[in-house]
């Protein structure tokens, strides 16, 4: 979205793109097709990324899930076609704030990849991003305390997003260990040689 603020970009990439899998198979059922289901979701990322603050949001995945239900329930009275075990349905996504056991190991799992990956990052980048995304200090004193300008500080943590935004497209996070195993070269060095790029 052009002219979206980067730090809302970051928390979407950060905070939100992990659960869109999750959140295309609970909504399926409720499209008439792959068109209509990646309209949903583009309408989701574009709300988001309307966002001016995300700071009151303290379960990313539960405001994604009702997110995308307000959105449906505003195609079904546009639409005013309503199924009754579509609504049941819709009721049930609601409810579904909580992660299952699956998705706790899943989200561990794709916790250490992405630590592994910014671990693998170029080494200012790598330390920009972790003050700015582990830590998360603020632009300002995140220069102050690696002693860059504010701009480089900038132009790093979207280095570092990009870099693991292009590799969660590429190989995404489960078939990391899978194309890991498969080829020698390490998933992550292609990381670094992409982000020197």
């Amino acid at each position: 979205m052009r002219g979206a603020d980067p730090e809302i970009v970051a928390w979407v990439s950060s905070q939100i793109l992990p659960f869109e899998a999750e959140l295309r198979q609970k909504v399926r059922r409720f499209c008439r097709g792959q068109d209509e289901l990646d309209d949903l979701i583009q309408e989701v990322y574009f709300r988001l990324l309307k966002l001016t603050a995300t700071d009151h949001i303290t379960d990313p995945r539960g405001y994604l899930f009702q997110m995308a239900r307000n959105i449906i329930i505003d195609q079904v009275r546009r639409d005013r076609v309503v199924r009754f075990e579509a609504m049941q349905d819709l009721d049930d996504l609601a409810a579904d704030t909580g992660p299952s056991p699956e998705r706790q190991t899943l989200a561990r799992a794709e916790l250490k990849w992405v630590l592994g990956v910014i671990a693998n990052l170029p080494d200012r980048c790598r330390e920009v991003f972790r003050l700015r995304k582990i830590f998360g200090l603020s632009q300002a004193e995140t220069a102050r305390n690696l002693n860059l300008s504010e701009n480089v500080v900038e132009k790093e943590t979207m280095k570092g997003m990009r870099v693991i935004s292009d590799m969660v497209a590429r190989v995404g996070v489960t078939g990391y260990n899978a194309e890991r195993k498969g080829r020698g070269r390490d998933v992550a060095d292609r990381v670094v040689d992409h982000g020197r790029d």
